[in-house]
């Protein structure tokens, strides 16, 4: 039975592989939710778990620079311009070099904590181990990922491809909370059983202290599930802004309803703070769409009905209060022991104290870093500076910087308003990776952000609008408006 999903999984990729390049998209967003499914035997990767998003990715990569007629010179155009991704191919070399030689000149002389999950875990003295490959794999995968998206989301008919997929996500990952939540009263773990299979810890079966179980869907924990959760709530609530067909925008506001459920349902500290984040970031989007500042046509619609909502939002809250006053003690309760104090739980002393000893090996190091996987935090950019050193850090967020200051074709609202939505969605999951971020890898998910800007910021050819398909610039079904963004000019 274990095998079965696995064999379907391959079954898709090789498909998408050979084929179409939009089924290995669609298999990326499909399996994003499923953080704990391996797709390997661990036989064959000497213990590592590649997931199955991962392995996504990297098909993702072979397939757009390998098995592509420009692929080489694609990847060149985007990796070596510093106008382009050059900051972060720089950013990956100095990487690989302090991976390479800091562990070994640098062993017994520097406390790390290991990034190996075990009984007993404590503080170490560095030395070369597994994780060093293992994590700089995954580091390497997530920056020519970059590369690959930025291609690849280059026409402006994947632009809906985008959307849909992150819709799929959002679907699949309410799915798997539901059945998560729901094995608590049912005998569903030999449903859910053949999607375990990675190597590391599996934290699935945590209750709080009220007894109320952890929902993690199919991921490792509970936090990395709130963080899936945020990721798509964040990014569908600002990218619907370019949804031009209405009911296409009526299912991801059912989507963003599941999904706001299921954050609070995966009692994730980090998640409820990125909830607040989430809330300040919209409010500023708003004010800057109501104020005219944004550029994009499409990013200043629905104003009016945003505040409509919020209206009717604070309307029935104030009747729940009125005549129920209590019905919110319980929610009272549990963000006072999640949150409010967290500071005194056994989990954050452990964390702070993670992120405590990757900052300190960064500067014993003499800023250099310990290398890639030499080290465990709780906040990406200490364990960040820790991996990679001074020179790293200033070179990975200059990337970032540079990416949040790219500006969209001026001519195309749709790639103004997506370009917008996208560095908005990015604050509140950037908030929660300084109280989560265990390794220096940023991800598939940030990945896909600074490739799908790197896209935005390429002028179409005139040809590539007035050839964009119906179901790309209507919303998929043909219905809708279609926005003015290239026809006539």
């Amino acid at each position: 039975m274990i095998y079965v999903p696995v064999a379907i999984y391959w079954a898709f990729a090789l498909w998408g592989l050979l084929s179409k390049r939009q089924i290995l998209i669609g298999l990326f967003f499909l399996t994003l939710p499923l953080g704990s499914f391996a797709v390997l035997p661990p036989g064959l990767t000497g213990g590592l778990s590649f997931v199955a998003s991962t392995m996504t990715v990297l098909l993702i990569l072979v397939r757009q620079f390998l098995l592509s007629r420009s692929g080489l010179d694609a990847l060149l155009a985007n990796a070596l311009s510093l106008r382009r991704g050059g900051l972060l191919t720089l950013f990956w070399i100095v990487a690989v070099g302090v991976t390479l030689l800091s562990p070994r000149f640098l062993a017994g002389q520097i406390d790390v904590i290991p990034m190996a999950v075990r009984p007993g875990i404590g503080i170490e003295g560095l030395r070369p181990t597994i994780q060093n490959l293992s994590q700089l794999a995954y580091l390497t995968i997530s920056t020519f990922a970059v590369f690959a998206f930025a291609k690849m989301f280059e026409p402006p008919a994947l632009r809906m491809v985008l959307i849909r997929g992150l819709m799929l996500a959002a679907t699949v990952t309410i799915i798997t909370g539901a059945l998560d939540y729901a094995s608590t009263y049912l005998p569903l773990a030999p449903v859910l059983a053949p999607f375990r299979t990675a190597e590391y810890a599996l934290l699935v079966n945590v209750t709080i202290g009220d007894g109320v179980k952890r929902v993690t869907g199919l991921m490792p924990e509970a936090s990395a599930y709130g963080g899936t959760v945020l990721f798509l709530l964040s990014y569908l609530y600002f990218l619907r802004r370019s949804v031009t067909d209405r009911r296409l925008t009526f299912q991801i506001n059912i989507l963003l309803a599941g999904l706001t459920l299921f954050l609070i349902l995966s009692t994730s500290s980090a998640g409820y703070v990125g909830i607040g984040v989430f809330l300040m970031v919209a409010v500023l989007e708003w004010q800057s769409r109501a104020s005219r500042i944004a550029r994009s046509i499409l990013s200043r619609r629905g104003v009016l009905q945003d505040v409509a909502m919020v209206f009717v939002g604070l309307a029935v809250f104030s009747l729940v209060v009125m005549w129920a006053p209590s019905a919110f003690d319980p929610v009272i309760q549990r963000l006072d022991s999640l949150v409010f104090n967290k500071t005194s739980s056994d989990s954050y002393i452990e964390r702070t104290m993670w992120t405590r000893v990757a900052f300190e090996a960064g500067i014993s190091s003499y800023m250099v870093g310990v290398g890639i996987g030499s080290v465990r935090g709780s906040n990406f950019a200490a364990t960040l500076f820790g991996s990679v050193g001074l020179l790293g850090v200033l070179l990975y967020f200059g990337f970032v910087l540079q990416s949040l200051l790219r500006r969209a074709d001026s001519r195309d609202p749709e790639a103004q308003a997506m370009s917008a939505a996208l560095k908005w969605a990015f604050w509140p999951n950037f908030a929660v990776s300084l109280l989560i971020g265990t390794t220096p890898d940023f991800g598939a998910v940030m990945a896909l952000t600074w490739g799908v800007l790197l896209a935005l910021t390429v002028r179409p050819r005139r040809q590539e609008f007035l050839t964009q398909p119906d179901w790309a610039a209507r919303g998929g079904d043909g219905a809708g408006a279609e926005p003015a963004v290239g026809g006539g000019r």
